[in-house]
C-alpha cells in the first residue's frame, strides 16, 4: 500500500509516464431523458474564486503539473499550481465554455462506481431577452474532489434561463408650441417651434442607465439644433426650412439594450410661385439603415434637342438648384411658365421588395404631386414621372404607347380557293364521263 501512495505522489508532482485515465463527454437536450447513476457520492469542495480567463472550452481533469499545463495551453502563460490543492490526494475537476449563448456551467454533483467516475454537468442557456456582456466569463465551474484515478465522464444537460424581459419601452412625443395634444407625426409650418419628450419604461430586469433625444434627420438646406429644456429627455426645435425633420428617442439599460422611437415632422413650404420638388424613403426609417438604399438621382430636363438637364450632380443656374442630405433631395425650379420632364436615375439595382423612392412637389404651399416607385428597377433604369408643369406644379403623366394596329385581313385569290373534297367533280367532267 505504502509503495502504491509513493508511485501517486511521484506521479502527481512530477507528471511520470503513468497513462492517463480518459475523458468522455455526453451532451444531452433539454427534453432528453434524465441519466443517472447508481454509485457512491463524491465529497466536492469549490476552490477559491480564482480567475479561469484563458481556459478554453472544454472538460478536464488534473491530477499533475503537466495536466495543470494542458488546461492552459491556450494562455500565453500557465498560472502557478494552486496551493490549496494536494495533487496526491485530490483532483480539480473544470468545465468551460466559450459559447455566447450559455450563461451558466454548474457542476452539480459526482458519482463513482467500479469502474468509472461521472460528473453532473448543468449548462444554463441565455434567457429570453439576456445578453452576455462581453467581459463576463459565466460559463465555467471548477470542483475538488478526492483523487480518482479512473476514467471520467462528464453528462452535460442544457436548461433554458429565466427571461430578462423585453428591452426598455420607449416613446416619443411632440407638439407645436404649447399645445395639448403630442403625437410622434405632425405637419408643421416654416418658423413653428415644436416640442419632444421621451419617455420610458424599464420591463425587464436590467435598470436604465441612459436616455437621450437626437435630431436623427433634418433637410439638407437647414441649420436647425434640438435646445435641451429639462435635460436630455425634453428638447425644442424650431423649423427653419421645409421638409422632413426626424427626432428620435434612445433608451439603454445595463445591458447594453436599447429602446427606441422616432417622431416625424414634416414642413409644410411657406407660400411661393417657384417649384419644390422633394425625392423622399417610403417602408423605411431612413436614420436607422441596416443596407444602403439603392442610389438613384433625381432630374428635369429643358424639352428640345438642346435641352439641358439639371440634378444636385449637375446642377444648372436658372434651370434648377438641388441639395441632398443622405437618401433625402431637395430641388427648387424658379417662377416660370415651362414644361420640364421628370424623371429618376437609378444607379442601383432596386427590388421588388424593400424602400421605395417617393417624389412630392410642392407648388404655392400646397403639395400638388406625391407619386412613390414600387417596380423592380435595375441599374440604369429611368423611372419617368410625366412632365412638369411649372405653372401649376402639377406632373402630366406620359401617355402610354398606343396598342399595336391588327394586321389588315388579305382577300383570298385564285390560289386561295379551298380545296376540292376527294370524290367530288366538275360539271364538265361530269359531261365527258357521260360520253
Amino acid at each position: 500500500m505504502r509503495s502504491r501512495s509513493f508511485a501517486v505522489v511521484l506521479a502527481a508532482l512530477f507528471g511520470a509516464c503513468v497513462p492517463t485515465p480518459p475523458i468522455t463527454v455526453v451532451h444531452v437536450g433539454k427534453n432528453a431523458e434524465k441519466r443517472d447513476v447508481e454509485g457512491d457520492p463524491v465529497k466536492m469542495r469549490r476552490p477559491p474564486a480564482d480567475s479561469w480567463t484563458g481556459v478554453q472550452g472544454g472538460a478536464y481533469v488534473v491530477r499533475s503539473n503537466e495536466d495543470w499545463r494542458k488546461m492552459w495551453k491556450a494562455a500565453p502563460e500557465a498560472p502557478a499550481f494552486p496551493s490549496t490543492i494536494d495533487p496526491a490526494a485530490e483532483m480539480l475537476v473544470l468545465v468551460a465554455t466559450e459559447d455566447a449563448i450559455v450563461s451558466k456551467l454548474t457542476i452539480e454533483r459526482a458519482v463513482e462506481t467500479a469502474e468509472t467516475l461521472t460528473v453532473f454537468v448543468r449548462q444554463t442557456m441565455l434567457g429570453e431577452g439576456c445578453v452576455r456582456k462581453s467581459d463576463e466569463r459565466l460559463g465555467v465551474d471548477a470542483i475538488v474532489t478526492p483523487r480518482v484515478d479512473k476514467p471520467v465522464k462528464f453528462y452535460v444537460e442544457d436548461e433554458d434561463g429565466a427571461s430578462c424581459g423585453a428591452p426598455p419601452k420607449t416613446e416619443i412625443g411632440c407638439r407645436i408650441a404649447a399645445a395639448q395634444s403630442w403625437s410622434s407625426k405632425l405637419t408643421a409650418k416654416t418658423g413653428d417651434v415644436v416640442e419632444c419628450e421621451l419617455s420610458t419604461v424599464a420591463t425587464g430586469k436590467y435598470a436604465l442607465v441612459d436616455q437621450i433625444l437626437t435630431l436623427a434627420d433634418s433637410p439638407p438646406s437647414s441649420n436647425a439644433k434640438l435646445a435641451y429644456s429639462k435635460g436630455p429627455t425634453r428638447a425644442t426645435i424650431a423649423l427653419d426650412t421645409f421638409g422632413t425633420y426626424l427626432v428620435r428617442a434612445e433608451a439603454t439599460d445595463e445591458a447594453g439594450r436599447k429602446g427606441r422611437a422616432t417622431a416625424f415632422i414634416d414642413v409644410v413650404p411657406k407660400k411661393t410661385r417657384d417649384v419644390l420638388v422633394q425625392l423622399t424613403w417610403t417602408d423605411v426609417d431612413t436614420s436607422e439603415l441596416t443596407a444602403p438604399l439603392p442610389r438613384v438621382l433625381l432630374r428635369v430636363t429643358q424639352e428640345g434637342p438642346k435641352g439641358q438637364r439639371c440634378s444636385a450632380e449637375v446642377p444648372v443656374p436658372g434651370l434648377c438648384e438641388a441639395k441632398t442630405r443622405g437618401p433625402y433631395t431637395y430641388m427648387k425650379i424658379p417662377a416660370s411658365r415651362r414644361k420640364l420632364p421628370v424623371s429618376l436615375l437609378y444607379l442601383d439595382e432596386r427590388p421588388q421588395a424593400g424602400p421605395s423612392p417617393c417624389v412630392n412637389v410642392w407648388f404655392n404651399g400646397e403639395r400638388t404631386v406625391a407619386m412613390c416607385d414600387h417596380d423592380h428597377r435595375h441599374a440604369e433604369d429611368r423611372w419617368e414621372l410625366g412632365t412638369l408643369e411649372t405653372w401649376t406644379g402639377k406632373v402630366v403623366r406620359p401617355k402610354p404607347p398606343p396598342d399595336p394596329k391588327p394586321a389588315p385581313a388579305t382577300k383570298p385569290g385564285k390560289t386561295d380557293a379551298p380545296p376540292k373534297a376527294a370524290g367530288t367533280t366538275t360539271p364538265a367532267s361530269s359531261a365527258r364521263a357521260k360520253k
